[in-house]
């Protein structure tokens, strides 16, 4: 009898553990919701730099790219930025940039961060792009 309540207690532990690390991570709906816009070039390449103090997920939704690109759409990733104001593209996190399509690139711990919007080789004209970006 005795084992079977240290087991228990064991495990009581590590779930409260395991609660407790989490508690870091924000709620997605208490997310900072910043606009972003620009004009994109042919071949061209535009940056938006951001930080957050607590873990959390991230959202991307791009809401308008005009002219519509005729070869397809425009593309955007997220990086890190480092102390000289560099971005590097985090492998995995990149996708294409489609108008209303939410784009989810999963939590991301605090820190410096920033958001790539480029043109992957489809422009023909310049266009001008604004978005969304949600971050905790």
């Amino acid at each position: 009898m005795g084992f079977r309540r240290f087991s228990t207690a064991v495990v009581f532990v590590a779930v409260a553990g395991l609660l407790t690390g989490c508690s870091g991570v924000i709620d997605p709906s208490k997310n900072t919701v910043e606009p972003f816009s620009g004009t994109l070039g042919v071949g061209d390449g535009k940056i938006f730099s951001y930080s957050w103090s607590k873990n959390g997920e991230i959202e991307v939704t791009m809401t308008s790219v005009t002219p519509t690109p005729t070869n397809g759409p425009i593309a955007m990733y997220i990086g890190q930025m480092d102390g000289s104001g560099n971005c590097f593209q985090l492998a995995g996190y990149s996708s294409p940039a489609i108008v209303n399509r939410k784009v989810q690139f999963g939590v991301l711990n605090k820190g410096n961060y920033c958001l790539g919007v480029y043109d992957p080789g489809v422009l023909t004209v310049p266009v001008n792009f604004a978005g969304t970006f949600s971050h905790p």
